[in-house]
């Protein structure tokens, strides 16, 4: 009991963190050699020096500091910033035709407070004139911020000309990038790079979702169960992500976000009980597998896909889900099986315990995410 109660606190403290997500980085170039960067980003994470590679804000040692920031109202946070954007913008490289530009601030958009359990949104735009037309740029985010994405455009009234997504790991630089004879990305290097994209998003940054998947591989030792209720739940997801990218289903996130909670609770709570119903638990599965699916496409429409790499980004991403899922499942299933093996009681060593402690927090989630 008292390993239970120290596990759920555990958890707890890693649900009471914001995970740490990359900057998104998008430079417009416009007929009259003006140049906009947009960069959306956690601001209160930059300005604490809390990076990447943290998984959790918890994890920093600034993480009391984040959290002040991130308490704070917009306009305040806002007026904290111009104190520490000289400091911001000498950590960022930019350059055109091998340039350095000097950019100055458009823009700041802030995010209300909301719920402080996750990355606030803030979107800084940046501009700067250009006396030349521009041949080349290459950047370089902060290094001590870690991963970005980048994407350019030379801008075209009512014209989609975006490049496809460069993911920048830890800082890395972006090259030298021929805007006229840009490299093309292969189908197969996109794939690549969404399926790191979607293991990521689950492991390990998706708690809620680990949690649910280890409720779910506690149910059952059958391999032929838990096939069944991880294939339902991977049709399930995968119906609502592709839905909710085409804007067919719109749900906002204050409504998903306690749903996910409970159904954490609701499947470790069945642990609890013998005999289950493999037909009715399977149902329940795939109706909470939906509203996973609506999780995802949060954070997948950050990406915005075009039609013609649609389909590889939706598919690069669920093989990076499924891959963290069927790793999670393989990982609860090693440990039950070593218990069998050595003729431990593992529903009462694991199961259970487990079980209760994934609902408690799921309910733990649920309530403060109403609230």
């Amino acid at each position: 009991m008292f390993k239970s109660f120290v596990l759920f606190w555990l958890l707890v403290s890693a649900s009471i963190a914001d995970v740490v997500k990359p900057a998104l980085v998008e430079i417009s170039i416009y007929p009259d050699k003006k140049v906009k960067v947009v960069i959306d980003l956690s601001l209160e994470a930059v300005m604490t020096g809390i990076g990447t590679q943290y998984k959790k804000t918890t994890d920093a040692p600034n993480s009391t500091e984040y959290d002040e920031l991130r308490a704070l109202a917009p306009d305040v946070l806002r007026q904290n910033f111009k104190d520490f954007e000289g400091e911001f913008l000498n950590n960022i490289q930019f350059t055109v035709n091998n340039q350095a530009q000097v950019l100055q601030l458009e823009n700041i958009f802030i995010d209300i407070v909301g719920y402080k359990k996750r990355p606030r949104k803030t979107q800084l735009t940046y501009t700067t004139q250009l006396s030349e037309w521009p041949k080349t740029l290459a950047w370089q985010y902060d290094k001590a911020s870690g991963d970005s994405a980048l994407r350019y455009q030379i801008f075209k009234k009512n014209e989609y000309k975006w490049s496809q997504w460069q993911w920048l790991r830890s800082g890395k630089p972006s090259g030298v990038i021929d805007i006229n004879h840009p490299e093309p990305i292969s189908t197969l290097q996109r794939l690549t790079q969404f399926m790191n994209i979607g293991f990521d998003h689950v492991i390990p940054l998706g708690w809620d979702h680990i949690l649910f998947i280890i409720g779910m591989a506690l149910s059952s030792l059958l391999w032929r169960k838990l096939l069944l209720l991880v294939t339902t739940f991977t049709l399930a997801h995968t119906l609502t992500l592709g839905l909710a990218m085409l804007g067919i289903v719109k749900i906002p996130p204050s409504i998903i976000e306690p749903l996910i909670a409970f159904s954490i609770a609701y499947v470790a709570a069945e642990n609890l009980f013998l005999n289950q119903s493999i037909k009715r638990k399977s149902s329940i599965v795939f109706f909470f597998g939906l509203i996973h699916g609506l999780g995802f496409a949060t954070m997948l429409k950050a990406f915005e896909m075009t039609d013609d790499n649609f389909a590889t980004t939706l598919i690069g991403f669920n093989v990076g889900v499924e891959l963290a899922q069927i790793m999670i499942v393989l990982s609860v299933i090693l440990v039950l099986l070593v218990l069998r093996k050595l003729r431990l009681d593992y529903r009462k060593l694991a199961v259970i315990p487990v079980s209760i402690t994934i609902a408690l927090i799921g309910v733990w989630w649920g309530i403060e995410r109403i609230i």
